[in-house]
């Protein structure tokens, strides 16, 4: 078995016994040190989807290095929790609270290569690749259908709220 087929079997079981993301987050943990799920995954842009079930998805993201000058990301939300595990660069995460009709920024938070994200379910969030020289690469771990869930999207310029569009968000 690939170390990738054994982390996805670990995290499995482990929302199967524990639906909180504490324990997966320990799974990811381990994987980040261990670095054998790392060395089999591709560092080419895209978003693969390792794993997808009612109870757990598993993406492996790979972000590009980001041109000067682009533009911002799209905040979104996931509507259950979430972990960002970062295998290679960084991330850079600004979450947004709800104000009224629309949303605002409430704070950033920039995770390297070794490091687990903790989203709760109501977390609202824009990711991008901070660095314009190396690519992000990160396993994000989802506590439920991701694919298959109902989220939304809030759109520039006066970040109204709009059904959850993929294409729009992973290209921002």
């Amino acid at each position: 078995m690939s170390a990738t087929d054994e982390f996805i079997a670990r995290c499995v079981a482990t929302v199967a016994t524990d639906q909180e993301p504490a324990a997966t987050r320990e799974v990811v943990e381990q994987a980040l040190r261990d670095q054998s799920v790392a060395k089999e995954l591709s560092l080419d842009a895209g978003v693969r989807v390792l794993h997808g079930g009612e109870d757990l998805t598993i993406l492996h993201v790979v972000m590009p290095e980001r041109p000067v000058g682009a533009g911002n990301p799209v905040p979104h939300n996931h509507c259950m929790w979430a972990l960002i595990g970062v295998t290679h660069g960084s991330e850079h995460n600004r979450f947004f609270r709800r104000a009224a009709d629309t949303i605002e920024s409430s704070s950033e938070q920039v995770i390297e290569a070794g490091e687990v994200l903790v989203m709760d379910a109501d977390a609202i969030h824009a990711v991008k690749n901070p660095s314009t020289n190396r690519c992000s690469s990160a396993l994000h771990v989802y506590g439920g259908d991701l694919i298959g869930a109902a989220k939304t999207m809030w759109c520039e310029a006066d970040l109204s709220e709009l059904p959850f569009d993929f294409l729009r968000v992973i290209g921002s």
